[in-house]
């Protein structure tokens, strides 16, 4: 199975910037998968899982009332899990809308699963909060256990 992670965000935006320090930590260690940063633009994301089976999409979430530095799975397509859909601004475009858009030019991954942690703070800067450096050690595990778990789904 050919899995993509993809990090968005904006680094010069304090914690918007985590994915790209765990793209940077994934690209390190041996996963099994192409790993990318996308910056803030849907259609470098769209480009960078073209053609993958699953995508995994790494980002700084908003999720109402969750604390800061909290990790959060949503399965934006396929998946089948229980977690509900959710809707992702990439700045320049809804994630849906772009992936909408994108299906005529890409081949878009059967199963996308939005993997981030809530952000402590978004201003001007490029180092990460305290509450989300030490959650990134924990946000690659979650990646590394998504992509084995997609991997004896498909074994089975």
């Amino acid at each position: 199975m050919d899995q993509a992670v993809v990090g968005v965000g904006n680094p010069v935006m304090c914690d918007d910037g985590l994915a790209k320090r765990a793209i940077e930590a994934l690209a390190e260690s041996d996963v099994e998968a192409d790993t990318y940063f996308a910056g803030t633009t849907a259609f470098l994301a769209l480009e960078a899982m073209n053609g993958a089976d699953r995508a995994i999409v790494i980002d700084a979430l908003d999720v109402p009332d969750a604390e800061p530095g909290s990790i959060h799975t949503f399965y934006i397509k396929g998946g089948g899990d229980d977690s509900p859909a959710r809707e992702v601004l990439m700045h320049d475009f809804s994630f849906s809308d772009a992936i909408e858009m994108g299906e005529c030019a890409y081949s878009i991954p059967d199963e996308i699963v939005l993997l981030g942690i809530v952000p402590e703070q978004v201003e001007a800067g490029v180092s990460l909060s305290d509450t989300v450096t030490d959650q990134i050690p924990a946000l690659v595990e979650r990646v590394t256990e998504e992509l084995k778990r997609s991997v004896t789904k498909t074994q089975s």
